[in-house]
This record gives C-alpha cells, sequence and structure tokens, in this order.
C-alpha cells in the first residue's frame, strides 16, 4: 500500500500508516545556524524597536519609506536567497523564525514582506533559469526590486484555472504579448517585478490547448498600469493594488518554467509560501497572549485581578495550548522541508489553515478579555483583530485548501481500491495485488499502526492518535466506496475529512517534541499541560467530525441553503404570517 517514492506522513495516514521515522525525533537547526538566526533576530528587533510605529502605520496605511529602506540595509530583503546571488540563503526554519518575529510588530510589514519573500520571489528562486536568477535574484535581495505574484484575477480567485489573462507568441517568437487585469495584488502598487500568471497556447497530442504559463514581467514595461490603492480592514501598511497588462511585451527568455506548467509554478510557489505565512500567526499568537496577559493581571474586578477568573483562565490556556500547537506543526514542517526528500505540501497547507484560524480565534478573545478597551482605536486589541482577518483568505482560502487536504490525501487509498477492482475483475493476473490488500486488511484489524516508544507522559494522547488514524483510514475506505468519483463534490464529508487530518497532524507534532525534549534530557514540564490540553482537545474535536461524516444534518442545511438562494433573503417574518 505504501509509495516508496513519496515519503509523505499526513498522505500516509489516510492509509492508516504511521510513518514514525519521519516525525521523530522532532527537527533541529544545528549550532551554526542557530548562531546565525539569533544574529539576524537581534538585527531586526533592534531596527523594529527603534523605527516601527505599528499604530502610526496603520494611520497613514503605509510602510514609511525609511521603514522600507531600514529592512533593506540590514538585509532582511535577501533572506531566502542563497549567497551565491548576494541573498543570506537562510534555510525555511530560519526564515520562518525571523517572519514570526516581523509579525509580532506589524502584521502589514509581514504581509509586504511575505509577498516580497515568500511567493514574489520564490517562483524565480524554485523554477528560474541561471541567466533569470543571475539578472533578478541579487536586485530582489538588495531590495533594489520589490517582488509581487499575480494569480487573482476578477472572475477567478482560488479558482486558478479560470484566469482570462492572455500571452500570444509573436509572429518572430521572440516575445509574448500580455493582456489582462490581475487583482488583490499585494505590492502591486511597489513592486518593480512580479510573476504572473497567463493562458498560453499549447500543442499537446496534435491538438492546441489553452494551458497556464508563469512569467517574469518588470512592471516599468509599456502597457503596464496599476490601479488605485485598495482601503482594507486591516494590514492596511501593505500595498494592495491591481495590475493591467494592455499589450505588454514580455521577452521568451522571462518565461518562469515550462510552457503551459504555470499552474506547476503557482502550486508550489504557494505550497512553500503558506510556511510563511502561518508563522507569522505564531508571532501574533505569542503578542496576543502577551498582551492579554498584562491587561489581566493589572486590570481589577470584584476585587480580583481578571487572571483570577476561571473563565479568563479558560480563554488564556486555550490561546496557549494552540500557540504551542501551532508553533510544533509549523517548525515540524519547515524541519522537514530543509531535510529534503519529503513532501510536506498537505502539512503546509494545514500550518496555513490552522494558524489562520487560531490566531483570528485568538484575536476575538483578547477583544474580549479587554472588554470595553478591546473595542475602542486607542488601544492595540481592534487593531489585532482586524489584521488576523485576512488569513483565511490569504494564498487559498481556508475553505480551498481544506478540499485540497482531503482530496489530496485520499488519492492514494482511491487509486489502491481501483486498483484492486480491476484485480477482481481478473483475479488470476492481479492475484499479487489482492494478496497485498488480504494482508492489509488483516492488519487493519489485527495489528494497526501505532506510535512506538513514546515517552510514558504522553501514552494516553499517542493512543489517542493511533485509534484516530485507523478511523480516518476506515472513513477514506468507506466514503470512497460510498461516493466513488462523485466524492469530489461531497464538500461536507470532505472538510470533516480534512478536520480530522488537520487535528491528526497537530497531535503528532506535539507529541514529538515532548517526547524528543525528554529524551534529549531537557525540562518538559511547562510543555507537558500544554501539550496534553492541546492533544485531548484535539482529539475530542476529530472524534465529532468522524460521528458527523454518517450521522450529520446535512440534508438541511443544504435545503436551507436552497430555499435562501431562491429567495435572495431570509424568507419568513414572524408578526407578518398570516
Amino acid at each position: 500500500m505504501k509509495d516508496d517514492k513519496t515519503l509523505s506522513f499526513m498522505k500516509s495516514l489516510f492509509m492508516g500508516e504511521i510513518q514514525q521515522e519521519i516525525l521523530f525525533p522532532y527537527p533541529q537547526q544545528d549550532e551554526d545556524e542557530k548562531e546565525n538566526l539569533k544574529m539576524i533576530l537581534q538585527a531586526w528587533n533592534e531596527f523594529a524597536e527603534n523605527s516601527v510605529d505599528p499604530v502610526e502605520i496603520d494611520k497613514i496605511a503605509q510602510i514609511p519609506d525609511e521603514v522600507m529602506d531600514g529592512m533593506k540595509e540590514i538585509g532582511m530583503f535577501g533572506l531566502p536567497i542563497s549567497d551565491e546571488y548576494e541573498g543570506a540563503g537562510v534555510s525555511k526554519t530560519s526564515y520562518c523564525r525571523v517572519f514570526e518575529e516581523i509579525c509580532r510588530y506589524d502584521t502589514g510589514i509581514a504581509v509586504m514582506f511575505g509577498a516580497h519573500a515568500s511567493i514574489g520571489t520564490n517562483g524565480i528562486v524554485l523554477f528560474g533559469t541561471e541567466k533569470q536568477k543571475a539578472k533578478y535574484l541579487p536586485k530582489l535581495a538588495s531590495g533594489e526590486y520589490v517582488a509581487a505574484f499575480a494569480l487573482t484575477e476578477p472572475g477567478a480567485g482560488s479558482d486558478a484555472a479560470g484566469i482570462k489573462t492572455k500571452a500570444v507568441l509573436n509572429k518572430n517568437k521572440t516575445a509574448f504579448i500580455l493582456n489582462g487585469e490581475k487583482i488583490w495584488i499585494t505590492n502591486g502598487g511597489v513592486a518593480q517585478i512580479a510573476t504572473v500568471f497567463a493562458k498560453t497556447t499549447v500543442q499537446q497530442n496534435g491538438e492546441e490547448k489553452e494551458k497556464i504559463t508563469a512569467f517574469i514581467v518588470e512592471l516599468d514595461s509599456e502597457g503596464v498600469s496599476r490601479g488605485k490603492k485598495e482601503h482594507k480592514l486591516g494590514i492596511r501598511g501593505s500595498n494592495t493594488a491591481s495590475l493591467n497588462f494592455d499589450n505588454v511585451v514580455v521577452p521568451v527568455e522571462n518565461m518562469l518554467g515550462p510552457i503551459g506548467k504555470g499552474f506547476l509554478v503557482a502550486m508550489e510557489t504557494l505550497n512553500t509560501g503558506r510556511l510563511g505565512l502561518a508563522a507569522g500567526c505564531i508571532g501574533g499568537m505569542k503578542e496576543l497572549l502577551r498582551q492579554a496577559m498584562d491587561h489581566a493581571k493589572s486590570r481589577e474586578q470584584f476585587q480580583k485581578t481578571l487572571d483570577r477568573f476561571q473563565l479568563i483562565k479558560q480563554k488564556i490556556a486555550k490561546i496557549a495550548s494552540e500557540t504551542y500547537a501551532l508553533e510544533s506543526i509549523v517548525y515540524l514542517t519547515t524541519g522537514l522541508h530543509d531535510k529534503g526528500g519529503i513532501d510536506v505540501s498537505l502539512e503546509s497547507a494545514i500550518c496555513k489553515i490552522y494558524g489562520s484560524e487560531v490566531v483570528w480565534d485568538a484575536s476575538d478573545e483578547v477583544v474580549q478579555i479587554a472588554g470595553g478597551l478591546g473595542y475602542s482605536a486607542d488601544y492595540p486589541y481592534e487593531r489585532y483583530l482586524r489584521d488576523a482577518r485576512i488569513h483565511r483568505i490569504f494564498e487559498g482560502t481556508n475553505e480551498i485548501l481544506r478540499m485540497f487536504v482531503a482530496l489530496s490525501g485520499i488519492q492514494g487509498p482511491g487509486e489502491y481500491l481501483k486498483n484492486v477492482g480491476k484485480a477482481l475483475r481478473n483475479p488470476i493476473k492481479g492475484f499479487g495485488l489482492l494478496t497485498g490488500f488480504a494482508a492489509g486488511k488483516v492488519k487493519d484489524t489485527i495489528a494497526r499502526d501505532e506510535l512506538k516508544n513514546v515517552c510514558e507522559e504522553l501514552k494516553e494522547e499517542a493512543e489517542q492518535f493511533n485509534a484516530l488514524v485507523a478511523r480516518l483510514a476506515a472513513i477514506t475506505e468507506s466514503v470512497l466506496r460510498k461516493y466513488g468519483k462523485k466524492i469530489i463534490v461531497e464538500q461536507y464529508t470532505l472538510n470533516r475529512i480534512a478536520n480530522i487530518a488537520i487535528e491528526l497532524l497537530g497531535m503528532a507534532a506535539v507529541i514529538s517534541r515532548v517526547d524528543t525534549r525528554l529524551k534529549e534530557g531537557k525540562s518538559i514540564e511547562k510543555d507537558l499541560p500544554l501539550a496534553k490540553l492541546f492533544c485531548n482537545e484535539a482529539a475530542s474535536r476529530a472524534r465529532r467530525e468522524a460521528r458527523y461524516v454518517d450521522r450529520n444534518h446535512d440534508k438541511e442545511r443544504s435545503e436551507i441553503a436552497e430555499f435562501l438562494s431562491e429567495t435572495g433573503k431570509y424568507p419568513m417574518d414572524m408578526l407578518m404570517e398570516k
């Protein structure tokens, strides 16, 4: 059942397999890298303490030139670019740790920086030719060029295949002529170059077809215009604008990746880019927790400070345990990415989903803890809430990413079951496959896969994880048998499967982190309550989602949505009914 060509912890779970060797021990940076990271963080913190005023940035809705210039001077723009092209060449783990710290000061700066480094530059790093890298990366590393990532269009948001922008090869085949519009482009009003995605005509099996291709577009080119700066709910310091292309000449040497392979360029760029966003959510969570504790320890009600009340403790403990879990899954995933040879596409998507949702929940809870002050623009709490809201939309909406997690996860079991079906039609020829299937079923019923040799302190949590992995595999097989190819449209079910997978990755990351710390002789006194609270609540949520796969009220949900779609409004008025 296992695909030996691809190592993927999350994909293996859908088959009921636990590839423990991927996650244990928890990834660690070497000492040289840690020292280098400390120096980068020190340089950023010293600069930010003196130069970054988040209140002023939110008020004027732009990042001051002196902040941009200061970031360039200390080398921030070149962090993910190798030293071969005059960058710092830091690992994904170090990059995300710096991103976390940037977000602690101002989310708008983090969004600008992420659009430049996480996705705007990343496509060239991953897919650029040597000539393209030599031309653009040094200028991107110095900050002379700021980058953008231009995929979204008026009629195509998460549906990348629906883009209308076109690039047509000229008669001499020396350049593409680019026409179209991109919207909601971070850095759109200030960037010098952008990775732009457009439909191109390609030959496939003797036929002409339209496929997406990626291009590096210099935004000072004739025919490029920029829309007005968008006024946004939050992240006001970042620049968001449309980009319009009117017969823009793009040299063929600026094609990024092979012709017709732009979707791959976009997905690979976003897969790794999402880790920066998730790391930023960690920084936001830590700052929210600090602000909440400052207020709760100083504000008195009924002769007690707020931090002494159980319902406030409940909120604080929830935020802290979720911060611990988010930190665990993000740096687990960056560690696996840095190690190489491991598919972390599902892990990256889960990091983004989980991070964006817990930072939003934490922002809301901190406003509640602050009470009336939380609603006042004279205090930072409402700004945190406004800034946090975008993350569930950015870089793939969480709804789309949940479908990606579920459908990618069930792909392996789906292919296997399809092959089993073929073997049953020809049992002599497919004897080996059927034998493997029978062995798998015996394994499922007698000796399911388990986390082994986990520390005694988290034995109960590991047992819950093991049981839930078996349940995920059983649900996956059950829904594939029930729906077949139609599973792709069963979004209620896919959403629940994705939610179970999200909880499982969180539990696995937390267990690995604590187990590794203990076995290295480090204290887990503070880790253990955070880990136990998260794991037990995550297991409860996963069990609930599993129950709802078969016992739910989805029929009523659809009926309600359909009659509201017909009426366009709430159709009842109790007091006016006859």
